[in-house]
């Protein structure tokens, strides 16, 4: 159960973090690029064993890490953009309610049992997500951009991304999980660091030293929220980890919007956050 608390802490962190990255006009990519660097060096620091080339080849996980640490930087860059377009509520409900994806695969692929009580949670989600990504922007243009684009496709990337990190940690058998999770970072540190190649070579930005420091204070975060999620998938099945863990971390950033950001609420958003509470409540308690 710590392992789930510290990773619903950590995750919430990183959506706070996000939305700094916005107020001290960090460049994106490269505040994005250092995180990743120091994710890695935090990762291997912590490990207690390093595989050979040949070993590490030879994993059981090794393609698998390398799809996954592509697909964190793909879902990151989304989730930065959303959340200095539509704010750290909308990113976050978008992000957490994708639990329906790996709920469902816990019972197509990982064989976990579903009944009618989770089933009906399952169709709430879906419903609180059509409600939450309607955050009342007024341009029609933005509505079409963000309000709909970005949130689903944040939904179903983070979905896809959970459903990697669980196929990743049934291929570890090893004790040291650590070096796993550090090279899937490293994995994301590669793809970014051509990312901001390419941005400084056409021009598209300048090099920013102060985006070391977000990339600092992400990184560490990015690791052990990782750390703890992979960690508590080995206690709790998908079915009852994803939902718990999603709703922890939307009611938490939610608090944090409104506490630290002055973010509003529309009666749909809080209609959807309502109806998030009762899905998850309808898929992990028990009768």
């Amino acid at each position: 159960m710590i392992f789930l608390i510290l990773a619903i802490a950590f995750s919430s962190g990183i959506f706070v973090t996000m939305r700094f990255f916005e107020r001290f006009d960090l460049d994106n990519h490269q505040a994005l690029m250092w995180n990743y660097v120091f994710a890695t060096a935090t990762g291997f620091l912590i490990c207690r064993h390093f595989d050979t080339v040949p070993e590490l080849v030879g994993e059981s996980w090794f393609g698998l890490a390398i799809l996954t640490g592509f697909w964190f930087i793909f879902t990151y860059l989304l989730m930065t953009t959303s959340t200095q377009t539509s704010g750290i509520t909308i990113t976050s409900l978008s992000s957490k309610l994708s639990v329906v994806l790996p709920t469902m695969a816990g019972v197509l692929i990982f064989h976990e049992k579903l009944n009618v009580k989770v089933s009906i949670g399952i169709v709430l989600a879906l419903v609180a997500l059509v409600l939450v990504v309607d955050s009342g922007i007024k341009s029609p243009a933005e509505r079409r951009k963000t309000n709909w684009v970005l949130p689903v496709l944040i939904f179903f990337g983070t979905g896809t991304g959970d459903i990697l990190m669980k196929l990743n940690e049934q291929r570890d058998t090893g004790d040291d999980m650590g070096f796993m999770i550090a090279f899937i970072y490293l994995i994301a540190m590669l793809f970014s660091i051509l990312l901001v190649a390419h941005d400084l070579l056409r021009g598209k930005s300048k090099w920013q030293s102060k985006s070391i420091l977000g990339g600092v204070s992400l990184g560490v975060i990015n690791f052990f929220s990782t750390f703890c999620i992979f960690h508590a998938m080995r206690y709790f099945s998908n079915v009852i980890l994803f939902p718990i863990y999603n709703i922890g971390v939307v009611c938490i950033t939610a608090l944090i919007g409104w506490l630290l950001f002055k973010e509003k609420l529309t009666k749909k958003n809080y209609l959807g956050l309502a109806i998030a509470i009762i899905a998850v409540v309808l898929i992990t308690v028990k009768l």
